[in-house]
């Protein structure tokens, strides 16, 4: 059972900000597993053209390179509406990486389209942290975090 507040126990370990993906693959954030049990990664997908569109964990090292595939969502196929407003989720297990080298400790997550119109997408991760609070492996760029009521 969960203990305390939800941003004490779930991390925000990684983003792609919103962009326009066309047909070059975009990143998230590398993702450091050892620093967490499992993590999601979360596509958001807005109107977007008649096009296929692929999401996938991959390995790679500390600086984002050397990408191997972890794990593909399957790819959605080209549609004009079906694919607008939608989300897909992959999640990665602590466990299905070896971590015996960089390359098998850190992770992102990239989408791509396969056309050149492509359209607005972004993606977030969040993560079960190993040691809590999950807030010591929150991203920098986050501003606040509010729990109050008003």
């Amino acid at each position: 059972m969960i203990q305390g507040q939800i941003h004490e126990n779930f991390s925000l370990c990684g983003t792609l900000d919103p962009v326009t993906v066309v047909n070059s693959e975009v990143f998230s954030d590398v993702i450091d597993m050892r620093k967490f049990h499992k993590a999601l990664g979360t596509l958001l997908i807005g109107n977007v053209a008649s096009e296929t569109i692929v999401f996938r964990a991959v390995t790679c090292d500390s600086a984002g390179n050397n990408v191997a595939a972890l794990k593909t969502a399957s790819t959605l196929t080209a549609h004009a509406t079906n694919n607008d407003n939608s989300q897909i989720l992959i999640e990665v297990d602590g466990a299905d990486l070896p971590g015996t080298t960089n390359a098998d400790r850190y992770i992102k997550f990239g989408v791509v389209t396969g056309g050149a119109s492509g359209g607005p997408m972004s993606i977030s991760v969040h993560g079960i942290p190993k040691h809590l609070p999950a807030t010591n492996n929150d991203l920098a760029s986050i501003k606040e975090i509010e729990i109050d009521a008003d």
